[in-house]
């Protein structure tokens, strides 16, 4: 029996005209239910380390879902519902969406692998269509965020880590008739690994590795009208 084709798709600034994580806690903040002052300084930190090359994506994470700790997931249900609705529907980039739907096909297994926290990745995940999702999940133990995530957050390597991970327990050997849809350097092990890389709306050191192994770019329009 021949393996089935896998179909990878990145999520922020891929599907999406934004970042989904940086979205939220500006919505978060906005709607009074955190403050300002208690994240800017260290995601000030955090962003130059990113710059750099030398942010922890764990202590990154870890101190964004500071507001968690201790909660259930229906102490974020309503905001995050409105969330969805007046953020993440209009950043979703209609050409994106059609890729989407085009690789809808029986003969292809869909998979959104996405370094956005679960709690905003499932939802969206379940918009878009897809029925399977890799994300950076939170802990949770006895029903309540304990503020700390599961090894590893799926950005970089940790991505492709646990897209591997999720493979095998899928009945996928290896990356034959494999596709990856990403903007972000970050993803290169992936796009290294596929059989089909394909770049949308690269970053400027993506775009670079495009040029130098001959991958296909994507320009997508990013300024739509939705029909």
């Amino acid at each position: 029996m021949n393996q089935k084709k896998l179909t990878i798709f990145d999520l922020d600034n891929t599907i999406l005209n934004g970042n989904s994580d940086h979205s939220w806690l500006e919505y978060l903040i906005l709607n009074d239910f955190i403050y300002r002052k208690d994240y800017e300084p260290q995601n000030k930190i955090f962003h130059r380390q990113f710059i750099e090359g030398n942010m922890d994506f764990v202590s990154y994470y870890e101190f964004n879902i500071q507001y968690l700790c201790g909660q259930t997931d229906d102490y974020i249900h309503e905001i995050r519902q409105s969330f969805l609705r007046e953020v993440i529907e209009p950043m979703i980039n209609v050409y994106a969406l059609k890729l989407v739907h085009e690789q809808m096909t029986e003969d292809t297994t869909l998979l959104l692998a996405t370094g956005t926290t679960s709690i905003l990745a499932k939802p969206i995940a379940d918009r878009l269509g897809f029925k399977h999702l890799v994300s950076t999940e939170l802990e949770m133990k006895e029903g309540y965020f304990t503020g700390k995530v599961i090894h590893p957050p799926a950005l970089g390597s940790g991505k492709f880590d646990k897209v591997l991970e999720w493979m095998k327990t899928h009945g996928f050997k290896d990356f034959s008739h494999s596709t990856f849809y990403t903007d972000s350097i970050l993803d290169i092990d992936l796009m290294r690994a596929v059989e089909t890389p394909i770049a949308v709306n690269p970053d400027k050191d993506l775009e670079q590795e495009c040029f130098k192994q001959d991958w296909q770019i994507l320009e997508l329009p990013v300024h739509q009208t939705h029909p």
